[in-house]
């Protein structure tokens, strides 16, 4: 068996993986040795030497809990009558998200966490190694027992239509493909209908996390290896890869066994076929594939799976045998642990974890084993009879803790008011293009804006005028991009582009009282679980930042540039959003200056009364680091 190097540095050569879900329950293998021990007339609470019996409890990933539950009851048969330390091992299954989190949440020697963890993949550590909770609970290094390569999964006949077995679909292609209208009838398949790409949630799913390190990989054109967090934090390709995929998965469900069922039920929530591909286990393919050929329901059974392994990232979730740090510290807790984990390396448990369609850690390095997986694998497995080769440096634990995040920040939607100020100034040229006006300016940002938010995020749009009676009026009310239309054919989104190219300008500025109107009512109708949000773009401040009359800032500015009758100062402003502030319904201002001469002082100070950002003349790519900005600092 192999140790696993500290988590903190590039050294992992096996990586991650993913789990199938199943009923969490509490399996006990300590109850075999006590019905013994009472029927034989002897204390099943003590040894053969009257000491006490030694109490070890495993918490397994759900798809290992059958194997390490029949391996510990051998284990407790074998030792069940020597003298102490005898053990009561007790083998309960948890998704090893909860498990983490439980860890993290509990204190160092709490009962409900155990004294030895079995997650599906290494990744877990690494991860729990992140977290500052978590890390002091943990080991540094743990030993493999077994491995199972990161795949993507497909249908059978589909992945035969792409050249399977002599081609194997890359990250690369995967994102491609999913991004193909009508891809299968390209392919004399319309029956098939799009490329249906579906992954499991990559914050709680192993395979689903390393897709992520995978595409984005792929997309960036380099190692894992040689990642770092600002590969998510900061790198707008990667960051913009992310938000991509998470948008090409039409279905992201909580655990991996829930795309299975998909698969072999031939449906999915909300319809439509069952996805075309999605990254999953290798020993998870085999179980599923391994559940067909033994079902006796021919009829209503799903197709067989193949795994394809892309060859522009190889990844290998290895199993560790994680002994928790107040596991150690026992004496008779740590022996018995450590005597379970040599049983697990034994000719018998390799054999038992191999039947489950593991590989074991003498094949991760490409020996040949005995009671390893090759010998028993048969065509309807539909995996590779060798195990892939991995790289022997690994994305870092910072790398996947970064992933995972932005990956969940890229999930959030949000609910917006958009606010464009048609003011008279705006009709003037912009500083640095006298061709062009800023208005023009503006609805060209918004109308980039909309194609950067997502489409199920909801979003109205506001004018704000002194023409207009009250300085502001909604043109179309909240709903999601996605809806449709509230007048004439298409979408929200649709509606709110011909709007944003339809604007006129006219009358004094009312933008300060318009920001305080709009962030009002956010508050107001706040919705839970969103980013509650106004953007506001304008060519820039009308006052000063110390809240006097427009003076001698230049930027291009007129006449015309003027405060409406009774509107508030700048300072005004910043103070009533300061006193308005309603931390248990946050909602942030972001305000975009379209012309490059905006005062970007008076600007940030009005979006930071809210916890918000201001931005000059951003272009095209500057506006998705705006929105990305929005996810990763949302409070």
């Amino acid at each position: 068996m192999r140790r696993q190097g500290p988590p903190s540095r590039r050294r992992r050569a096996a990586v991650n993986g993913l789990l199938i879900l199943v009923p969490t329950a509490l399996l006990i293998t300590g109850a075999t040795f006590a019905v013994a021990s009472i029927l034989g007339g002897s204390d099943p609470s003590t040894c053969a030497d009257g000491t006490p019996r030694t109490d070890l409890t495993i918490t397994t990933a759900p798809s290992l809990a059958v194997p390490v539950r029949a391996l510990a009851a051998a284990y407790e048969r074998a030792h069940g009558d020597q003298n102490g330390p005898c053990p009561t091992i007790r083998v309960q299954a948890a998704p090893s998200d909860r498990t983490l989190d439980a860890v993290a949440r509990a204190s160092p020697s709490a009962a409900s966490i155990p004294d030895v963890w079995i997650p599906e993949s290494s990744d877990w550590l690494a991860l729990g190694q992140e977290s500052a909770s978590a890390a002091p609970k943990l080991p540094l290094r743990a030993t493999t027992i077994a491995a199972s390569p990161v795949v993507i999964a497909m249908p059978r006949e589909m992945a035969q239509h792409l050249g399977w077995p002599e081609h194997h679909l890359t990250w690369a292609e995967l994102a491609a493909d999913a991004g193909v209208p009508g891809f299968w009838a390209t392919r004399g398949q319309p029956a098939w209908g799009d490329f249906r790409f579906d992954m499991a949630n990559p914050d709680s799913s192993a395979a689903g996390l390393r897709a992520v390190i995978g595409i984005v990989s792929a997309a960036r054109g380099i190692a894992p290896a040689d990642m770092s967090t600002g590969t998510f934090d900061q790198d707008r390709t990667a960051q913009a890869t992310t938000v991509r995929l998470e948008r090409l998965a039409t279905w992201l469900p909580t655990y991996d066994s829930l795309l299975f069922d998909a698969e072999r039920t031939t449906s999915v929530p909300g319809g439509g076929r069952p996805p075309s591909a999605f990254p999953a286990l290798e020993s998870d393919v085999i179980a599923y594939n391994r559940s067909l050929t033994a079902s006796t329901n021919r009829a209503s059974r799903g197709s067989t799976l193949v795994a394809q392994y892309p060859s522009d990232g190889t990844f290998t979730a290895s199993v560790p045998y994680i002994v928790l740090t107040h596991t150690s510290e026992t004496d008779a807790k740590r022996t018995v642990a450590a005597s379970f984990l040599d049983y697990l390396g034994t000719d018998t448990g390799r054999q038992a974890l191999s039947d489950a369609g593991l590989r074991t850690p003498a094949e991760l390095a490409g020996r040949d084993d005995p009671a390893g997986l090759a010998d028993k694998l048969t065509i309807t497995d539909g995996i590779r009879t060798t195990a892939p080769k991995v790289a022997g440096v690994d994305a870092s634990d910072s790398v996947l803790g970064t992933a995972r995040r932005f990956f969940r920040h890229a999930r959030q939607r949000g609910a917006t008011i958009a606010v464009l100020d048609t003011s008279a100034s705006m009709r003037l040229p912009l500083t640095d293009q006298p061709r062009r006006t800023r208005l023009q300016a503006a609805s060209d940002t918004a109308v980039a804006g909309l194609q950067v938010i997502g489409p199920t995020s909801d979003l109205e749009i506001w004018q704000s005028a002194g023409a207009l009676p009250e300085g502001h009026r909604v043109l179309s009310p909240m709903a999601s991009l996605a809806a449709p239309a509230s007048t004439g054919a298409g979408t929200h989104l649709d509606e709110l582009t011909s709007l944003a190219r339809s604007l006129r300008t006219g009358g004094a500025t009312t933008l300060y009282s318009t920001v305080l109107a709009a962030v009002h009512d956010r508050q107001r109708h706040f919705t839970p679980g969103r980013l509650n949000e106004v953007i506001v773009i304008t060519d820039g401040i009308l006052d000063d930042p110390t809240g006097g009359p427009v003076g001698s800032g230049g930027g291009g500015r007129d006449a015309s540039d003027t405060l409406a009758s009774g509107e508030p100062t700048l300072d005004q402003t910043v103070e009533q959003l300061h006193a308005g502030y309603d931390a248990a319904h946050p909602v942030r201002l972001v305000i975009i200056g379209c012309d490059p001469a905006a005062n970007a002082t008076a600007l940030q100070r009005l979006a930071a009364a809210t916890g918000g950002r201001a931005y000059v003349a951003p272009d095209a790519t500057a506006l998705f680091g705006i929105y990305a900005d929005t996810l990763t600092t949302a409070r």
